[in-house]
């Protein structure tokens, strides 16, 4: 079925509440959702659709709520290479949180990426059906198993042991389609990316350490990550067919297979969590607003006038449970909404404290990203090229010739721009722990406009650094209005102040791209520049590193850790219930790329569901 600018809810699900007896809320084709289903589910992103989808095929009714409206550029979200111009680019689906890397603001205002009016870094998200993963570079990697070991001996749970895990990933990928482009097929079509391919492979060759396993196996396959994988591996893509395919695809899929159970209410932004009862409340339902653009973090957003708000606002219930999977930043917001956090920060705020979570909005973590931009002559690969814009592009053309063939050769807009990738260990640590991916663009951090990156006459480095050091970020309140984003601060590199190792390994990774810039001949570095080494570098990194894997802000923890806002099946503490499933469950950061990991706790918290309600 395709989606619209209405909900998913089609004349068959209204077929089908009446044969549930549920009520409808409002009279007309806008507001078409359940008043009462099973299971509640806030966010369409991968925390909420795995668990969403297998409650709905086990039998229940399931209704989730998307803050953001259907769909917005359909070409800039289904071409894989265009995927850098969603989140700067397509208004109706953004929404540009502005964020503090420090508390200490000198060095806030030393990056070139601060934004004065808005006193912060620009730090996007998307809000539409699919949740990041509308925007995100589709890298879909598997963590490591000791990221799940971690959680297990943290928990006493041996449901969190890696081969429950891996079961778990190769669940995900029974309904998730992951490919591999043919990098092969585009290195011919450009000398100069033949020339940066085996300048990669020279270096991988040397990685200290050793341990450089068979890259042809894949970099999802089990032996590699097992044994800690190294070396040359160009990415793993969440696509079909060259074409972007995730969580909107998968609620697609079984609302089409079960339009009676699943339902999903877009433009609906969540206000709070309805709780009953004092000693120990529960989660019975969700208050939340029907409208466009109701979030400030969105460009097109307007408050709603005096008395609309009023208008705006349905409630639902839920008969067993409310999952939250908003996000690293709205979940926790939504829940000390809701009265569930540091009980004195919500008194700040005139909001009546129902249990006292001080981990709530805490242990915010993240990952680094620096970038290393050299001139280049121009690619070949990209001749004609504009990336959608003005009225031809001709490499659109061709993607788009191939959806119709899909042995119909091979495209660079079927990728998501990396031509080389490097996965590898620092020093003695087994994980592997960084990886760097080289495209052609000049991608300097998430400034606004970072939609014009893609250029013909540049190549650009970003190293990823993974399992940082850094957990001390916190997301709260700005305003006791859910229409508000948070105040959040990140304090990487321990609010500045420490995170060696994390500088080391980052300065290492420099370093490491140089040398295979210089056996490919790319050209002059541009950013930061052949003269920013030593000390320079590093502080250098400390005011330019960014991140785009927030989470860690609800986290899962023993019983007896006041930090620990969840339990081992993701159960909110002193609430009944209410369970957060997303980025901010991590109790710390795995792997490298997040969001199949995210989908994996999901499918885990689906078995835990239904183990409890079956």
């Amino acid at each position: 079925m395709e989606i619209g600018r209405r909900t998913l809810l089609g004349s068959a699900g209204i077929a089908g509440l009446a044969a549930l007896d549920l009520p409808i809320i409002g009279d007309d084709d806008e507001d078409e959702a359940p008043g009462e289903v099973d299971f509640v589910v806030i966010g369409s992103g991968p925390g909420g659709v795995p668990l969403a989808t297998r409650l709905v095929e086990a039998g229940f009714t399931v209704l989730v709520l998307e803050a953001g409206p259907p769909e917005g550029d359909r070409t800039l979200y289904e071409v894989p290479a265009l995927h850098h111009r969603i989140g700067a680019g397509d208004e109706q689906v953004r929404w540009d949180f502005y964020v503090r890397h420090y508390t200490d603001e000198k060095l806030n205002e030393a990056s070139s990426q601060w934004v004065p009016e808005q006193q912060g870094v620009l730090y996007p998200r998307a809000s539409t059906l699919g949740g990041c993963t509308a925007h995100n570079a589709m890298v879909t990697m598997c963590p490591e198993p000791s990221d799940w070991e971690h959680v297990r001996e943290l928990t006493g749970d041996a449901d969190w042991g890696a081969e429950p895990m891996w079961e778990r990933w190769e669940r995900l990928r029974s309904w998730q389609p992951m490919e591999y482009y043919a990098l092969n097929e585009l290195t011919p079509l450009d000398p100069q990316v033949g020339a940066i391919v085996d300048a990669t492979l020279e270096e991988v060759s040397a990685l200290p350490g050793g341990g450089v396993t068979d890259q042809w196996r894949g970099l999802n396959d089990r032996a590699n990550v097992y044994e800690h994988n190294q070396g040359f591996y160009p990415p793993e893509l969440s696509t079909e067919n060259a074409r972007r395919w995730s969580m909107r695809e998968r609620l697609e899929a079984v609302r089409d297979e079960h339009p009676d159970r699943l339902f999903v209410a877009t433009d609906a932004l969540a206000e709070k969590i309805v709780l009953e009862g004092s000693d120990r409340p529960k989660a019975v339902g969700v208050q939340f607003l029907k409208g466009r653009h109701l979030y400030s973090a969105s460009p097109l957003y307007e408050s709603l006038r005096e008395g609309a708000r009023e208008e705006a606002r349905r409630t639902v219930r839920a008969r067993r449970e409310v999952i939250v999977s908003a996000g690293a930043y709205n979940s926790p917001q939504l829940l000390m909404l809701s009265g569930i956090g540091p009980g004195d920060h919500l008194s700040a705020f005139g909001i009546r404290t129902a249990v006292d979570l001080p981990g709530v909005g805490a242990n915010l973590q993240d990952r680094y990203e620096i970038p290393v931009v050299t001139d280049h002559p121009d690619f070949m690969l990209l001749a004609g090229c504009t990336f959608g814009e003005g009225l031809v592009d001709p490499c659109l053309a061709q993607w788009k010739a191939m959806q119709a063939t899909p042995a119909g050769g091979v495209s660079f807009y079927g990728t998501n721009g990396a031509l080389a990738g490097i996965k590898r260990r620092i020093g003695e640590d087994p994980r592997a722990q960084v990886y760097a991916f080289g495209l052609p663009a000049d991608f300097r951090g998430y400034r606004p406009g970072y939609d014009d990156g893609y250029v013909h006459d540049k190549f650009t480095w970003l190293i990823l650094k993974g399992y940082t050091e850094s957990r001390g970020g916190t997301v709260r309140l700005r305003s006791a209005d859910p229409s508000h984003s948070p105040s959040v601060v990140h304090r990487k590199f321990d609010d500045g102040k420490g995170g060696e190792a994390d500088l080391d390994a980052m300065v290492e990774c420099v370093e490491m791209v140089r040398r295979v810039n210089e056996r490919a001949g790319v050209g002059t570095e541009v950013w930061p520049g052949p003269e920013v080494e030593g000390e320079r570098l590093r502080d250098w990194i400390l005011k330019e590193s960014w991140g785009h894997h927030a989470s860690c802000t609800n986290p899962i923890g023993p019983d007896g850790d006041g930090g620990a806002v969840l339990d081992a099946k993701f159960r909110v503490r002193g609430v009944d219930g209410l369970r957060v499933v997303d980025a901010s469950s991590f109790p710390r950061i795995p792997g490298l790329f997040i969001w199949a990991p995210i989908a994996m706790i999901s499918e885990k918290a689906g078995d835990d569901l239904l183990a409890e309600h079956a």
